[in-house]
């Protein structure tokens, strides 16, 4: 047992009870009998709708990534799997961990580098949060909140240079890297160093690739289409608890959530930071604290359920793969052996 273990496993229960209190907090401010009733009168046709949307989403991450990798589009469907897989990861782990998923298997099953891998999920990730945040700005703008409200202002500014700046990342990408180096050199951790700068190249290396007109402008509406069919997405799910919602305002409330998944924070089986950010968001529209606590648990837990239902079997499918690709490599034992 190395030294670090003790050190890593007291930050995982830390981090966990933090997430533990928080989620403790948010319950404590709303009635079991609430959430209960949000449930009981869930529209079922309206979740039904959003398995139909959420199955779509992952058939267009698919495409994206044989649009950034330029490959022909049959290479879509073998791609699909392992993106419910990763979405469903995603929705359950803290921090995004689903993400190592997509990149081991567009290694295994489109026999991409593991370095071209991680740059292509980091490109995927980049435009995500670039057309998240367009799609925030644009309903602030259009729903006049950001007028009205000088908090959404502030964040509708921020959010809008964001867009800007993740927009011109092909072409910034490699002094950003540059900058990057510099900074972790002076770890002096020569590991980390070295790896940073093998994986910042080839990160800066697929975004030099997006220059190309056609291939950035497919990642750029793949991107769009699949944040406007997940916003859709939400919206129903909230329309389908029972919560009077209009888009625009669930647009902007759901964001906090969904860019609170991000945050390298715990969460307890896909809860915790969600509900911080969502709550966050709906509140700053007004709405009260009990709705705003109480909706962000009934939809996260729609949503983790549906990502369970279409992604869990491609998890079991995957690591079924990976368990029969070690026994064949595993050596044959000989008759003296044996």
């Amino acid at each position: 047992m190395t030294r670090g273990t003790p050190a890593i496993r007291w930050q995982t229960l830390l981090s966990w009870a933090i997430a533990l209190g928080l989620l403790a907090f948010l319950l404590a401010q709303v009635s079991l009998r609430t959430l209960v009733d949000l449930f009981l009168h869930v529209n079922l046709a309206g979740v039904l709708i959003g398995v139909l949307l959420y199955m779509g989403t992952n058939v267009v991450r698919s495409l994206r990534v044989v649009w950034i990798c330029d490959r022909p589009f049959s290479d879509t469907w073998p791609l699909l799997v392992p993106t419910l897989a990763s979405s469903f990861g995603n929705n359950v782990l803290p921090a995004r961990a689903g993400e190592p998923i997509f990149v081991w298997a567009a290694h295994e099953r489109l026999r991409l580098s593991w370095g071209t891998s991680s740059a292509v999920m980091v490109i995927m990730r980049v435009f995500d949060t670039m057309l998240v945040a367009f799609i925030f700005v644009s309903a602030a703008l259009i729903t006049g909140a950001a007028e009205s409200s000088p908090v959404l202002g502030v964040i509708s500014l921020l959010l809008g240079i964001a867009v800007v700046g993740t927009a011109l990342l092909p072409w910034l990408g490699q002094y950003l890297v540059r900058i990057l180096v510099a900074v972790t050199r002076l770890s002096r951790r020569p590991k980390i160093i070295e790896f940073v700068e093998q994986e910042g190249e080839l990160a800066a290396d697929a975004f030099t690739q997006l220059r190309a007109p056609r291939i950035y402008a497919g990642v750029v509406f793949t991107s769009l289409v699949i944040w406007v069919m997940l916003f859709l997405w939400i919206f129903i799910l909230v329309r389908s608890i029972g919560v009077n919602v209009t888009l625009g305002q669930s647009i902007l409330g759901s964001t906090f959530g969904i860019l609170s998944k991000a945050v390298p924070f715990s969460s307890i089986g896909g809860w915790g930071a969600h509900e911080v950010g969502w709550t966050a968001g709906f509140m700053l529209l007004g709405f009260p604290s009990s709705l705003a606590i109480s909706s962000g648990f009934a939809v996260n837990t729609l949503i983790i359920i549906t990502s369970a239902v279409c992604g869990l079997p491609g998890w079991v499918t995957l690591t079924s793969d990976q368990r029969r690709r070690r026994a064949a490599r595993l050596p044959v034992p000989s008759p003296e052996e044996r």
